[in-house]
């Protein structure tokens, strides 16, 4: 009968097959309690699984931010690893033991997020750094003159701006420069791919010096293909690109392949697709990344014909067939 369900709440029956099917919870306690569980799974979340418009994506946005905003919300510094606040600590206190060397020139502290967490770091000056999971950041210091960070994966940067003193970020030979800047970096080493979102202020994308993006207005994304050399900019929504920072999954029109690789990063697991048709279907919406991953795949299943099954290996390892 679960199979059923799926078409019910997805009202692929005709009306005697639906009037037959609850007469038929009727008699099953046990069955109607499981679907009444997935039915409330099914409302709170309703992911849809087709191309959306502008419009109906702004909407469904919206109303799942609302849904989810309502709840206990999502502790970022819960999340932190305890060597990266200790970090912290050590930065601050410093700053009041020796006031007469404070910052040192240079110096340099590695900061992480463990898969499945969030890290935020908060710099001497005010300035914060997000990092989300599986993203590493050496925050180096020279002086009160130069601040550099050398990202691989995504963070995001609120900087507070000083003239005297320069704030770059470094994804691999390129250079990110703060103008004054809320801003989102997504570094793929893998891909060699490096995504820059602006938010506030202004950027300089550089590599030896050179600038080859200066004028990206707020609003605004760049992606640079590095083996390709190419560079292309499109519109950037605050409220979906930095969604992982207040604790949230959010899907636009992304395929199950593009939804597979941001949960990966997240559960540290392997996803696996027996049939290539599946990796290219397409889901909008929006859950809480404190969602289990059985219950996220429940929430794909239930906007999907996709079936999957979960194998858990010896070694604790967890794969996800998609058939």
């Amino acid at each position: 009968m679960k199979e059923q369900f799926y078409h019910i709440l997805r009202g692929q029956v005709s009306g005697k097959e639906r009037s037959d099917f609850f007469q038929e919870l009727d008699n099953n306690p046990e069955e109607r309690r499981e679907y009444m569980a997935l039915e409330k799974l099914w409302v709170a979340h309703k992911m849809a699984g087709k191309r959306t418009s502008d419009k109906f994506r702004k909407r469904s946005f919206n109303e799942f931010w609302d849904n989810t905003k309502k709840r206990k919300g999502f502790s970022i510094w819960s999340a932190i690893s305890g060597a990266a606040a200790i970090v912290v600590i050590s930065l601050m206190v410093g700053k009041y033991i020796f006031p007469g060397t404070w910052p040192f020139s240079p110096d340099m502290v590695e900061f992480s997020a463990p898969k499945g967490s969030i890290s935020q770091i908060e710099l001497e000056d005010g300035s914060r750094i997000w990092l989300n999971s599986g993203a590493t950041a050496k925050v180096i210091t020279h002086g009160i003159f130069k601040t550099s960070v050398d990202l691989e994966g995504e963070a995001f940067f609120d900087v507070v701006h000083n003239d005297r003193r320069e704030f770059v970020v470094q994804a691999g030979d390129y250079s990110i420069y703060d103008r004054g800047t809320k801003f989102n970096v997504d570094y793929d080493k893998e891909q060699n791919i490096i995504k820059t979102a602006l938010f506030e202020g202004a950027i300089d994308f550089q590599k030896d010096g050179q600038s080859l993006l200066d004028d990206l207005k707020p609003g605004k994304m760049f992606c640079f293909d590095i083996d390709e050399r190419r560079l292309s900019i499109t519109s950037a929504e605050q409220e979906f690109i930095t969604a992982w920072k207040e604790g949230k999954f959010v899907f636009v029109d992304k395929t199950l392949a593009e939804i597979a690789e941001e949960l990966e990063e997240w559960y540290d697991v392997k996803f696996i697709f027996k049939d290539p048709q599946v990796k290219e279907e397409v889901f909008t919406g929006v859950i809480k990344r404190r969602t289990s991953m059985e219950h996220l795949l429940k929430v794909l299943r239930l906007s999907s014909e996709m079936q999957y099954k979960i194998e858990t290996k010896e070694d604790g390892s967890c794969t996800v067939i998609f058939k």
